[in-house]
C-alpha cells in the first residue's frame, strides 16, 4: 500500500507548499497530492481553496482573480504557525522542478469552481511533459469532465475519479465512460471490500482519502486498498 502525503506533510507543515513538499520527501512518502488551479494570468499554482483567505494573509479573495505577482505578495504559512512565516504560494512548475528526480508518484488535483478555466489541463499536461514526468503523475479530480477533457488531450494519462458520495455502482459509471480509468479515488468510509474486488477485476487501483487514523489505515490496508492518502500516517506508523 502506498502512501501520499496529502498535500504535503500537512499536519505538520502548511498545506500545498514547498516546504510541506520537502517536508514530504524527507519522511519518505510513496506519493505527494496537491490541488492546482488557474490564476488570473493563466498560471497553474498550488492551493487547494477557490479564495486565498483560509491560507493566507490576503483575505478573501478568489483564487482566478489574482495575478501570479499578486498571489505571490502573500503570506501562505503563518496561518498554521509564526515559524513558517515567508512561505509563498507555488506554482506547479516550482513543485515539477523540486520533484523532477525524486522517486515519488505526484498526484496532481485538478480543481475547479467558482468558474471551470478553459486552459487548465492544457496548461497542467504541458508542464508535465516539459519536465519530462508523464511516468510519475497520475490526475484526479472530483470534476470528471476535467479528467475526461484531459484525456481527449492525452490518452495514456492515469486518471483517477474522486468520489466524494456514496454512488449505487460507481464501477459500472465508470464502465461507461468513454475513457480509461487508472483509479478510483473513493471517501475512506464507503469503500466496501467488494468495490475493491471489482475495481481490481477491472485493473483500477483504488487510492482512499483522506485517513489519519491508524485503526482506519489498517483496516483498509487489510481490504487490499492500493494507496492511502493521509496528512501525517507515515511508514514507521506500520511498524
Amino acid at each position: 500500500m502506498e502512501l501520499f502525503a496529502h498535500r504535503g506533510y500537512s499536519s505538520h507543515y502548511p498545506e500545498n507548499t514547498l516546504l510541506a513538499f520537502k517536508k514530504a520527501l524527507h519522511a519518505d512518502f510513496d506519493g505527494i497530492e496537491l490541488d492546482v488551479r488557474l490564476s488570473k494570468d493563466g498560471v497553474p499554482v498550488v492551493i487547494h481553496d477557490a479564495t486565498i483567505h483560509r491560507t493566507s494573509n490576503g483575505g478573501k479573495q478568489f483564487v482566478h482573480n489574482l495575478t501570479l505577482a499578486q498571489l505571490k505578495q502573500y503570506d501562505f504559512g503563518s496561518w498554521l504557525d509564526q515559524d513558517f512565516t515567508g512561505e509563498k504560494i507555488p506554482t506547479l512548475e516550482e513543485v515539477l522542478q523540486l520533484l523532477q528526480h525524486e522517486n515519488v508518484t505526484l498526484n496532481i488535483e485538478l480543481k475547479n469552481g467558482p468558474i471551470i478555466p478553459k486552459q487548465l489541463e492544457r496548461k497542467v499536461l504541458d508542464l508535465v511533459y516539459q519536465y519530462n514526468m508523464e511516468d510519475k503523475v497520475l490526475y484526479s479530480s472530483f470534476d470528471h469532465q476535467s479528467l475526461y477533457r484531459l484525456y481527449q488531450l492525452d490518452q495514456t494519462i492515469k486518471a483517477g475519479f474522486i468520489f466524494h458520495i456514496n454512488l449505487i455502482n460507481p464501477l459500472q459509471y465508470i464502465d461507461q465512460m468513454n475513457m480509461q480509468a487508472y483509479s478510483i479515488h473513493p471517501n475512506y468510509f464507503y469503500v466496501t471490500e467488494d468495490m475493491i474486488k471489482e475495481a481490481h477485476k477491472r485493473d483500477m487501483k483504488i487510492n482512499v482519502y483522506t485517513v489519519d487514523d491508524m485503526d482506519w489505515a489498517k483496516r483498509l490496508q487489510k481490504l487490499g486498498i492500493n494507496g492511502l492518502i493521509t496528512n501525517k500516517i507515515i511508514k514507521d506508523n506500520f511498524k
